[in-house]
């Protein structure tokens, strides 16, 4: 039997007191003359002896026995053994450790390293110990086969060693992806075990709130398996990021200045180039600046945490994208619909297209104006159905298999030309709302009263499937333009032409931005600057063998292996005619430095272990503490104290009063 508070044990010479009231009998002292007695000689007292002075031993029992119990009861005992300290001295423990971009903040890693150095010499008995380092992705640093395998001696020293050898890194923190990669590490090493032992993940991070989760939704977790926290706190909190901003003139960038929720400073200073900036950022609050001309490199100074303060800026150059179009006309047939579709998607600041004769050549663009045969439906709706969007051109009533297999309708619909009563069709009832038309959200653009439909054709609205949505309609009623998703893609199908025998739709000022519109999700992007963050893979192209890194060195590229660079700055490749750069930056939801704190996890299910202090470390003597606390909470024996003493008491006070409550007399008292 131990007591978490023994200090109250204490309370146990208490016992003393009832005692002391039993002992404490004496001999009537006053005496009463009384008539027939006044002759009779007065009997000396006879000394009343120790013994003899203890009557009602069963109450006096009793009342000792309750303030014992009393005392026990506050001194909260528990039974140890069991599984508390056995089970403890075989615990696995995997050191799950963050070594993402926040972590250079000033005196963080120091802080981590030290904290993971505690956690190895904690470790006690037959338990064993694991290090997994977490950024973009988790790294097994030390294993329990390694530590195993290590000399008993040599194992603490061994682990720390490799503590020893790690930095953080520039990459962005997958935290939930660590935290799955440490739970299975223990469910293998649990796989031979008879009786699970206990297991836990000791998560050493500043546990910042852009830290991503998504890989522990709906995550399943080792039954013996507890999440412990030890964050990491910065000694300063005034922090600034700077990250691209979105510019309508690509030769005048634009960037943007965050200031962290809990500054405790809002003026800082932008430098471009040689010229430097003032900048005034109220904690909590944003500010884009437009700069004056293109620039490889913007910095910003004022705060304590310089790791988020450079923003590298490439070049805008054009962005090489492969075009299809399936049609019958000759691309330089000026009343064919491939010759403007060719001028549109021509080269320019944002696009170096490159048009192909196969869907084998995995175009990002695709346009259809032609029946198509049933093996070229087949490869065309596969594409579509991994992501990717087309325009489909009804130029005859010829092409409703095509419509029909693209589509997914269960028979071929009929098309019919329009009757032509009129000189031409307006368009009406536009669905700009619609992600097709993103690009005329603005009330400005929204104007089609110029565009004459000359030609067009009639489908049924009744066979269209379900998930169709008009976009446009004709002003006679017919629908002009209807959007179809085709799995992760669409097929925007267009009930006329586009060149000047079917419609004016080529010749109008909307037909760029229509089609940049239509193919936003794969097209070049216009006001969106051109950047890469830490660890993504660059867009590099089989001919580009070359590859410069930021600090002048120059690396042979493999063909068949991404490239993913680890630090920031701007990289540059070429295959000995086309040199091309990218910006590339440390990743924004790095500079989201607000503690994430435990709440966010369990919500996700992980299962946090609340009974351990997150800002101190654990040492031998906490652990044992902790094991006591546990124990006793878990036994709870106090409780059943309380029943037991308020049996005694019902007792004690029954007893006495079949007593009494005082002692009889002794013989020979004086009267």
């Amino acid at each position: 039997m131990n007591f978490l508070v023994p200090l109250y044990l204490a309370g146990a010479l208490a016992v003393a007191i009832p005692i002391y009231l039993h002992l404490r009998r004496r001999p009537p002292r006053d005496s009463v003359d009384f008539s027939s007695l006044m002759f009779l000689e007065p009997t000396k007292h006879q000394p009343i002896k120790r013994q003899s002075q203890l009557e009602n031993i069963p109450l006096l029992i009793l009342r000792c026995l309750a303030l014992l119990l009393l005392a026990a009861m506050f001194a909260r005992p528990f039974m140890p053994g069991g599984d508390s300290e056995g089970d403890e001295g075989r615990m696995r423990t995997v050191i799950l450790l963050d070594t993402s971009a926040s972590m250079q903040r000033e005196g963080l890693w120091k802080d981590a390293s030290e904290r993971t150095k505690e956690v190895i010499s904690t470790i006690d008995g037959e338990g064993a110990v694991a290090i997994i380092t977490v950024d973009r992705a988790p790294r097994i640093v030390t294993s329990f086969g390694d530590w195993e395998s290590a000399d008993v001696a040599q194992r603490k020293e061994i682990a720390k060693a490799a503590v020893e050898t790690l930095k953080p890194s520039w990459q962005g923190s997958n935290l939930g992806a660590g935290l799955i990669a440490a739970a299975e590490m223990v469910a293998d090493a649990s796989t031979d075990d008879e009786t699970p032992r206990p297991a836990r993940i000791v998560v050493i991070s500043d546990l910042q709130s852009g830290a991503a989760l998504d890989a522990v939704a709906d995550a399943s977790w080792p039954s013996n398996l507890k999440v412990e926290l030890a964050p990491i706190e910065a000694r300063e909190v005034t922090n600034v990021t700077i990250a691209v901003a979105a510019s309508t003139d690509p030769d005048k960038p634009a960037v943007r200045l965050r200031n962290d929720p809990a500054s405790e400073e809002s003026r800082f200073r932008l430098k471009v180039g040689d010229q430097t900036i003032a900048a005034v950022v109220p904690a909590g609050e944003s500010r884009v600046f437009q700069l004056e001309e293109p620039i490889s490199e913007v910095s910003v100074t004022g705060d304590q945490h310089h790791f988020d303060n450079r923003l590298f800026l490439a070049p805008r150059e054009p962005a090489l994208v492969k075009l299809l179009f399936l049609g019958d006309d000759k691309p330089d047939d000026s009343n064919g619909p491939e010759y403007y579709y060719r001028r549109a998607l021509a080269l320019s600041k944002v696009m170096h297209p490159r048009f192909v004769k196969s869907l084998d050549d995995d175009p990002a663009l695709l346009a259809i104006a032609r029946p198509l045969t049933g093996a070229e439906i087949n490869a065309v709706r596969r594409t579509l159905q991994e992501g990717r969007d087309a325009i489909l051109l009804i130029t005859s009533t010829t092409m409703d298999r095509t419509l029909a297999g693209l589509a997914g309708m269960s028979a071929a619909p009929t098309l019919r030309d329009h009757d032509h009563d009129r000189r031409y069709a307006l368009l009406e009832e536009i669905d700009f709302e619609h992600p097709t038309l993103r690009e005329f959200r603005d009330p400005r653009w929204r104007d089609f009263t110029e565009v004459h439909f000359w030609k067009y054709h009639i489908l049924e609205e009744a066979v269209l499937p379900e998930s169709a949505t008009i976009v446009a309609r004709f002003d006679t009623g017919d629908p002009a333009w209807i959007a179809i998703p085709v799995g992760q893609g669409s097929l925007l199908v267009m009930m006329s032409g586009w060149h000047p025998r079917d419609s004016q739709l080529s010749l109008s000022s909307k037909f760029l931005p229509l089609l940049f519109s239509i193919y936003s999700d794969h097209g070049p992007q216009v006001s969106g600057a051109r950047q890469f963050f830490v660890g993504d893979p660059l867009p590099i192209e089989n001919d580009e063998e070359k590859l410069t890194l930021p600090d002048g060195k120059t690396e042979s590229l493999d063909p068949a292996e991404p490239y993913r660079p680890e630090h920031p700055g701007i990289y540059r490749v070429s295959n000995g005619e086309r040199h091309r750069s990218f910006a590339v930056n440390l990743r924004p939801s790095e500079s989201e430095l607000t503690p994430l704190g435990s709440e966010p996890l369990a919500a996700l299910g992980v299962p946090i272990d609340r009974k351990t202090a997150p800002d101190t470390a654990v040492s031998a003597d906490s652990k044992r503490k902790l094991r006591s606390s546990e124990a006793e909470s878990r036994q709870n024996l106090w409780r059943w104290s309380v029943v037991v003493l308020l049996a005694m008491l019902v007792a004690e006070a029954w007893l006495a009063t079949r007593t009494g409550g005082t002692a009889t007399q002794p013989e020979g008292a004086v009267i």
